[in-house]
């Protein structure tokens, strides 16, 4: 609106520059009133913002785009199965022990003899090959191709007397006496010791056909229910 009243005071000036120039009254009075006429005009018409443009979006061509897949469903990934516990290695030298084992024991020199029967379990456990000494040597392990002096063992030796199976005995340390126990229907006194650095538990005693039986357990559990505990209750004589 203010914009307009400049207008219309600019033209009313120049009207009245050109009356002064020479114009006649009538002709000053007439193009002023014609210029009134058309401020007025303009004056009555509404102002016309201009108006801002909206970009058009972008058409999208349907048929140009690539239908949408299905989302691929993930399969459910594989367990792997444990791999089988490998079987340990044969050593002719130490063969299975499993189930009943039959043994000629010898006590050396002298006559005396005796037949050992003594049942294992049926896996872990092994025996030596060798039986130059006349006794009977049994191993619990996982691995029968890497036996040493010192591993568990139980070993079941036949000699000619009482002194013979007391001839290190000078050399025990913590010898601790034990109640008897009955093995394969004959009473045996029983002991622990230390000896070479390995601890011994030890069971002995006279057998009705001649000499003298020790069964050496050392680093096998012989507490009731274990695997040692059934082997030495599985012992008889023939």
């Amino acid at each position: 609106m203010k914009k307009v009243q400049r207008t219309l005071a600019a033209a009313l000036a120049a009207m009245m520059l050109m009356a002064l120039a020479g114009c006649s009254k009538g002709d000053v009075t007439k193009e002023v009133n014609s210029g009134l006429s058309d401020l007025k005009a303009q004056a009555a018409e509404p102002a016309v913002e201009p108006q801002t443009e909206t970009p058009a979006e972008p058409k999208t061509d349907a048929a140009s785009e690539p239908a949408s897949e299905p989302a691929a469903e993930s399969e459910p990934e594989a367990t792997a199965e444990p791999a089988p516990a490998s079987a340990p290695a044969d050593n002719p030298d130490y063969p299975s022990a499993a189930g009943l084992n039959t043994q000629t024991l010898e006590a050396f020199g002298t006559d005396f003899t005796l037949v050992l029967n003594v049942t294992c379990p049926d896996q872990g456990w092994y025996k030596s090959a060798s039986t130059s000494f006349g006794d009977l040597k049994l191993f619990p392990t996982d691995d029968p191709s890497h036996i040493f002096s010192g591993d568990p063992r139980i070993t079941f030796e036949l000699k000619s007397g009482l002194d013979k199976i007391n001839y290190y005995y000078d050399n025990f340390e913590n010898v601790e006496e034990l109640t008897p126990r009955t093995i394969g229907g004959v009473v045996m006194a029983g002991r622990t010791y230390k000896n070479v650095g390995m601890w011994w538990t030890e069971y002995y005693g006279e057998m009705p056909t001649g000499g003298w039986l020790a069964i050496k357990i050392s680093g096998v559990d012989i507490d009731p229910g274990t695997e040692g505990d059934t082997v030495l209750n599985s012992v008889t004589f023939g």
